[in-house]
């Protein structure tokens, strides 16, 4: 039975102090799943968020509620601790008994964004296993090395060959470490390239060194260590802009990354001291590595989009901000589905059109393109070739012409070979295969044989993704979604 006494703020205080901390979506659920409280909202569980950090925000300190981590509450009556992870000396001074205390900083956000050359959480990993036991003054002295060796015009070094350099160029314990960080990563972590990988960890304090100066993990980074998506991993998206990056992806995809340039300059203009177009493009570029290696957002030739486990790790982690309240998480699980809905049916219309139709098609996407003089050859005679056009390369233009095949059926490795074979009859120096499907595995590897002019082969889902980027065939709509600001309610003051 539903005691229709209690509130949900009444009732949500009750099991946080029975049970700890718990995510407001949870913590929801367990209210009106328990009975403890009931609520006439569509939508108790953004209710219950905007309640609490309405009085988190209004009250600061002195407020019931704590913020632990994205989307988590505790009580600060028993969590205030947990809710500071990474304060430092700087953040302390004497109470009154002589103690030290925490003071609440003016703005946690303001620059938190702060980690440059931002590494994927793999390679964090895996150095996570080599760096501790071994003493700080090694890690860093390999840092300084590394950061010394430069080569010359006369004596250039390839610093994608550990095997390599590390044995011409460093020596006893910076050779050791070095090699032992190559090798024990199945040689998939550069040790030259590590800087970055040091800077996160000694920000956050996932190792430190102990009294005899070795290196050990702390709590935290036996956490990150152990627990992929865990609670670790999330703060460090959460302060590194990673969780507002994917829902920038969510929000804007599928795009390439410069379509997120934008939204992503304007963010770190606020929460980092980064000042540059190089950097922000750099961190941009780093951060979707990141994301993209541990599988959160999917990348299909240069267009990036998320995808379920992005989705349900950005609802399960993602701060207020960057995820815009229940009803936007809501919109991104419905525009994905209504994605895959316009590519099917995309698919379907490409399949139905007219084979001249769809030659001219692939004119208009040529042109979209940028590529210039663009023609549909005669429906007879071609030789296999549909379209002709140039294209700039640097500063040369040169001649490409393309076979535009629209059906089921997988494309053969003949095919490319009368596309090839044709080239001289245009003077093309290149060609192009554009399909509705895919192309045998044969295909795909005389596609760009040593000594023979170059295929480039776009198949169906290519063929989609370039219709979609370039507005071809769909239309994109802004949708306005409202979010509460709890700020906006906080800082109202009554009048005297």
């Amino acid at each position: 039975m539903v005691d229709k006494t209690k509130t949900l703020r009444e009732a949500a205080v009750e099991l946080l102090r029975a049970h700890g901390p718990k995510h407001y979506q949870a913590l929801t659920e367990e209210i009106l799943a328990k009975g403890l409280a009931s609520s006439s909202s569509k939508t108790p569980a953004a209710s219950l968020n905007a309640m609490i950090a309405v009085d988190i925000k209004r009250n600061g300190g002195k407020s019931e509620f704590v913020r632990l981590r994205p989307g988590v509450f505790g009580l600060r009556a028993l969590h205030a601790a947990a809710a500071t992870p990474d304060r430092t000396l700087e953040d302390l001074s004497p109470g009154a008994d002589g103690t030290a205390r925490i003071e609440p900083k003016q703005d946690d956000t303001e620059h938190r964004v702060r980690t440059p050359l931002f590494p994927t959480y793999a390679e964090v990993r895996h150095l996570l296993r080599v760096w501790p036991g071994r003493p700080k003054k090694q890690v860093t002295g390999l840092q300084a090395t590394l950061a010394e060796l430069r080569g010359t015009p006369q004596n250039t070094v390839d610093w994608t060959e550990p095997d390599q350099w590390i044995p011409e160029r460093l020596k006893d314990a910076d050779r050791e470490l070095a090699h032992t960080i190559w090798t024990s990563s199945g040689k998939s972590v550069n040790p030259r390239h590590t800087y970055g990988h040091w800077l996160l960890v000694q920000k956050y304090e996932l190792v430190q060194g102990d009294d005899s100066g070795v290196l050990r993990l702390t709590e935290r980074g036996q956490d990150f260590l152990e627990h992929e998506g865990g609670d670790t991993e999330a703060f460090l998206d959460e302060q590194e802009g990673l969780a507002k990056l994917l829902a920038l992806v969510a929000d804007n995809g599928p795009t390439r990354a410069g379509g997120l340039l934008e939204e992503w300059t304007e963010y770190l203009t606020r929460h980092s001291a980064f000042g540059s177009d190089s950097t922000f493009r750099d961190t941009l570029r780093r951060r979707l590595n990141n994301l993209l290696d541990r599988g959160l957002i999917a990348r299909k030739g240069t267009l990036y989009s998320i995808n379920d486990a992005g989705l349900a790790y950005l609802q399960r982690v993602g701060t207020e901000e960057a995820l815009g309240g229940d009803e936007q998480q809501q919109l991104w699980t419905l525009v994905k589905k209504q994605q895959t809905a316009v590519r099917e049916s995309l698919r379907e219309l490409l399949l139905d059109m007219d084979p001249f139709a769809f030659e001219h098609l692939v004119k208009r996407l040529l042109e979209e393109m940028d590529y210039q003089n663009v023609q549909v050859t005669t429906r007879s005679g071609d030789g296999g070739v549909d379209v002709v056009a140039d294209i700039e390369l640097g500063i040369t233009s040169v001649r490409e012409v393309v076979q535009a095949k629209r059906h089921k059926r997988t494309v053969q490795r003949k095919d490319l070979d009368a596309l090839r074979g044709s080239l001289y009859r245009f003077n093309a120096v290149r060609g192009t295969i554009i399909a509705t499907a895919p192309f045998s595995k044969g295909t795909a590897e005389a596609a760009f044989a040593t000594g023979a002019a170059p295929i480039t082969l776009i198949d169906g889902d290519k063929l989609i993704d370039l219709l979609i980027e370039h507005g071809i065939g769909v239309k994109k709509s802004k949708i306005e979604v409202l979010s509460v600001d709890a700020d906006a309610f906080a800082d109202l003051e009554p009048e005297a």
